[in-house]
């Protein structure tokens, strides 16, 4: 049993601000627990995600949220209260008896690898979960023993101080998704899953019926797999019932891993939680990414995934005439196939599958040997 597993090393997991590094996180401390090494989650006060942690039997520490670079404080007032979190995390690192601290990119991080600096013998290492490097992880590249990526680009375009203390690992999947039995859906078609992001959820919901308006020839080729919102399942289940459209409609599935088993294609946002089970899975997608302004990240993640033959890209911004965004989703969803194998071939190669083995075994290395 895990709990039976000696603890050798404490590692300190940090800047987890959104479902994205959540996931990822527990990911990782799940394969880390069974070799010793045992994680804390450091989350300021009031996170969502502190109860999913405890749940796990995993340990949480509170810490104090800091202002950022905007808003009525002053620049003292501002640097006094970043003064009292670095201490707060001191303590913190001190009272835990940390061996290293690992963050994942969110900007509550900050304190924490700011003391974690101030101690000797503490690894920094710091993990990036999109094509684009956080604020975070440029602001501590300097100090940190190592810097995990996802892809080899970003890897290959680093200067060549980062690069010799980094490692391309992928990013961590739930093997609970890895390992789900595929859904039992009867039909004969072939099956379209359509992924609703939390944050607007009734923008793809809009523009799955802006595109079966149009098209609504993609109904006979098609079984749709749609997962919404609480807000959202009433009226979606309405339209594919009053339009006579072969569907499957849930609220959040309790394991997408079910869904993705038996999907042909995906309809998406490019979080990276998504891209990372997309690919360990082998699923070719049509990604939506937000505009710049709502998400940097995702079109980083989109653009990313169509330059390397993983998936397509279709840009959801005002800016982009409605017709031409309805046709380039209809030809991706028409001509994915005679690009599937390759998709899949590509994204096979990146083995996603095992990146929480791949980090587990690097930290392992580092906190054994002290190597950089």
């Amino acid at each position: 049993m895990e709990s039976a597993i000696e603890t050798k090393f404490m590692l300190l997991m940090t800047g987890i601000n959104t479902r994205e590094q959540q996931k990822a996180a527990l990911s990782l401390a799940t394969t880390l627990r069974l070799r010793g090494i045992m994680s804390v989650f450091a989350l300021t006060q009031g996170s969502v995600f502190a109860k999913i942690f405890n749940d796990k039997g995993y340990e949480v520490v509170f810490t104090s949220s800091f202002p950022q670079s905007k808003g009525l404080l002053s620049s003292i007032v501002r640097k006094l209260k970043m003064q009292s979190c670095v201490q707060e995390a001191t303590q913190i690192l001190k009272v835990k008896s940390i061996n290293a601290v690992l963050s994942f990119g969110g900007i509550t991080a900050h304190p924490v690898l700011e003391a974690a600096t101030k101690i000797n013998g503490i690894k920094i290492m710091l993990f990036e979960g999109n094509v684009a490097i956080s604020k975070c992880g440029e602001n501590f590249m300097k100090k940190a023993d190592r810097i995990y990526f996802p892809f080899e680009t970003m890897q290959e375009s680093i200067d060549y101080e980062f690069y010799k203390k980094s490692f391309v690992a992928g990013i961590p999947v739930d093997k609970d998704i890895l390992k789900a039995e595929p859904a039992d859906i009867q039909t004969k078609k072939r099956k379209l899953l359509i992924l609703t992001c939390r944050k607007e959820m009734r923008d793809i919901n809009s523009t799955v019926r802006e595109l079966i308006t149009k098209y609504p020839e993609i109904t006979r080729d098609f079984h749709i797999i749609h997962e919404t919102g609480d807000r959202e399942i009433a009226a979606i289940q309405r339209y594919y019932e009053t339009n006579k459209i072969e569907n499957t409609c849930e609220m959040f599935f309790d394991n997408r891993g079910a869904y993705y088993k038996v999907a042909d294609i995906v309809i998406a946002r490019p979080n990276s939680d998504i891209i990372a089970e997309l690919i360990a899975l082998k699923k070719p997608a049509v990604y939506l990414p937000l505009p710049k302004n709502k998400d940097y990240f995702q079109k980083q993640n989109a653009v990313f995934m169509a330059k390397k033959s993983m998936g397509y890209i279709v840009e959801d911004a005002k800016s982009v005439n409605a017709g031409v965004r309805m046709r380039k989703l209809y030809s991706f969803l028409n001509s994915y196939l005679k690009n599937e194998a390759s998709m899949k071939k590509n994204m096979a190669e990146l083995d996603f599958e095992n990146s929480a083995v791949r980090l587990a075994d690097d930290i392992e290395k580092i906190l054994k040997s002290g190597k950089k």
